[in-house]
């Protein structure tokens, strides 16, 4: 997988959405997580956002530790919206 880092653009339509990993709780998640972070920060991009499943609670335990915040959005259905600055360190 080849993957581009640059700021957004209004035109753009690409998208990640999907991380698999097939061994839970090795880190694998984290670390990607932590070096596209710390890849979109050098390339001036503040912040992130996502969307989740709601009943994914083991996502969203994942997307918590690393920093991240629910963000409102009216009526989102089965969705929950979350967001980050890319400055601070993914502990």
């Amino acid at each position: 997988m080849i993957v581009r880092i640059r700021p957004y653009q209004d035109t753009d339509r690409d998208a990640l959405y999907d991380i698999c990993v097939r061994t839970a709780d090795a880190g694998h998640g984290r670390a990607l997580m932590t070096a596209f972070l710390h890849a979109l920060a050098a390339k001036g991009v503040p912040a992130v956002h996502l969307s989740m499943l709601t009943v994914n609670t083991r996502a969203r335990a994942f997307y918590d530790r690393l920093g991240f915040h629910e963000i409102p959005v009216p009526d989102p259905g089965p969705v929950t919206y979350l967001g980050r600055s890319t400055e601070p360190p993914v502990t």
